[in-house]
């Protein structure tokens, strides 16, 4: 999300007071258990405060994927935010891509979306689920960027929180993602909101490249970028956190193509990417696995310049014992049933 300067904040402060009075009222109606579902499997909820990417999927997968080896059988619930023509959106696209063996409900009513699984799961992740009170959560999982935690910032529409710093309060674990070290001053302002500290903190980790180029797809290191010209294609909540991971490998960014997260991509916008690529005399395009499951089919159109796509996975810096524990002990002791 692009977050309006500051000067834009003072005249959106009317429309921020009327969006947290509605934000309040749904607090205190969910606080009373009004209309919130309990399913018939654990529930684990992935979500933040702010709006735009804190590494949201990467934490999805990784859980699903702990899951799957604990033979939990789990499932996806997520909203399918701007689903192209296709009818699959970004992010269900990438978890097909990368975790395929789990399936996914998708649908602005995620109850309705779970109870329409062919299987019913033996639990459930729920993607970018904190602000989705009408399902219950056995765990409740926030992410706090250490790079745009947002406290500093005011609520939507004058600033990128989409709720008050003390709906901290109600989740059950805080986990810092794109931290590079463990900051005793995030912390401290995580723990006066939240009441306890993070109980773990991780990094955004790249462990390879996808290449694509005509059609053939090849796996190569990381120390490619490594004084490689490119261009970015980013249509992603924090683009710059991806420039800064390819200049940290060595990546030398000569163009960036502007999108806004969610972005689509026709033929002719490809045909352009590629062009505008070229003429700045890029040697790659780096784009976002989010972006290339829309970008690759028009491949056709990209020319002779190959496509990286970083592999991404989360890295715990500290806690991760504890994290997995709190996932285990959930599913282990959640009590289901009708609500």
């Amino acid at each position: 999300m692009h977050e309006p300067p500051r000067w834009a904040s003072i005249l959106l402060a009317p429309a921020t007071l009327v969006y947290a009075s509605v934000v309040d009222w749904r607090r205190r109606r969910f606080d009373a258990g009004t209309g919130v579902v309990r399913l018939d499997a654990p529930v684990i909820s992935v979500g933040n405060l702010v709006a735009g990417g804190t590494g949201k999927s990467p934490v999805c997968r990784t859980i699903s994927a702990h899951l799957l080896r604990s033979g939990r059988r789990p499932a996806i619930a997520m909203r399918g935010y701007r689903a192209g023509a296709t009818g699959i959106s970004d992010e269900a696209a990438e978890y097909a891509s990368r975790i395929p063996e789990v399936p996914l409900a998708v649908g602005a009513d995620r109850i309705a979306a779970i109870a329409a699984l062919q299987d019913p799961p033996g639990s459930i992740v729920l993607d970018d689920g904190f602000q989705h009170r009408r399902v219950h959560r056995d765990l409740d999982i926030v992410l706090v960027d250490a790079v745009r935690s947002g406290f500093d910032r005011g609520m939507l529409p004058s600033g990128p929180r989409r709720e008050p710093r003390s709906a901290l309060r109600r989740a059950d674990v805080v986990v810092v993602t794109r931290a590079s070290k463990i900051d005793p001053v995030l912390a401290a302002e995580i723990e006066r909101h939240h009441g306890r500290p993070p109980l773990a903190w991780t990094r955004h980790a790249w462990t390879g490249l996808t290449s694509h180029r005509k059609g053939v797809e090849s796996a190569r290191p990381v120390s490619e970028l490594e004084g490689r010209r490119v261009a970015t294609v980013l249509g992603v909540g924090n683009p710059d956190s991806v420039r800064r991971s390819i200049e940290a490998v060595g990546g030398i960014v000569v163009h960036d193509v502007a999108v806004r997260d969610h972005a689509a991509y026709d033929a002719a916008r490809v045909s352009s990417i590629a062009a505008a690529a070229a003429g700045a005399g890029a040697e790659a395009i780096v784009t976002t696995l989010k972006d290339w499951v829309k970008i690759g089919r028009h491949a056709d159109r990209l020319g002779d310049l190959p496509i990286l796509v970083p592999t991404l996975e989360i890295e715990f810096l500290a806690g991760e014992a504890a994290f997995f524990e709190a996932i285990d002990a959930t599913v282990a002791g959640a009590a289901p049933g009708p609500g």
